[in-house]
């Protein structure tokens, strides 16, 4: 299984970009080592670490768990053929105070923040579709709890 992030970051968390990149691809060869089943093939995170101006927190939207069997799509950009299976994705946020505390935060500390996020997420997996059969949800949940701990982040 793979484990992919798309990071969005508010301008003030520019400088936090390569530490976060290397801990979710840190995450990402830590999981690729298991076998959770054939259920899941990507466990994809959105995570936003932004301070939208008000009036514009709608350009934000939480991304609810959502569970794609097969899609097949064209990048509109470079015309190259685009394709998921069984991807599981959603979003988790560090915004407003959190955001001002995250930026001000050493690079462990910030990351432990993403931790916070991301172990709260896990019941995220509760909402996995029925026609996942082949997917072990429960080592997984415990497999990243291991992760977090030992690397003392929880």
């Amino acid at each position: 299984m793979k484990f992919t992030l798309s990071l969005t970051l508010g301008k003030e968390a520019q400088s936090k970009a390569a530490t976060i990149n290397n801990f979710f691809r840190d995450i990402d060869a830590f999981i690729q080592r298991k076998n959770y089943g054939n259920g899941i093939l990507e466990y994809f995170i959105i995570c936003q670490i932004i301070n939208p101006p008000n009036g514009y927190e709608h350009l934000f939207k939480d991304i609810k768990p959502k569970f794609i069997e097969f899609k097949s799509l064209i990048n509109k950009h470079t015309g190259e053929p685009l394709v998921i299976e069984k991807q599981f994705s959603y979003s988790i946020k560090i915004k407003r105070e959190k955001f001002i505390e995250f930026i001000n935060a050493s690079d462990k500390e910030s990351i432990k923040m993403i931790v916070s996020e991301i172990l709260n997420s896990l019941s995220n997996l509760d909402a996995l579709p029925k026609k996942v059969k082949d997917f072990d949800k429960d080592s997984f949940k415990e497999d990243m709890k291991r992760f977090f701990d030992e690397q003392n982040l929880i």
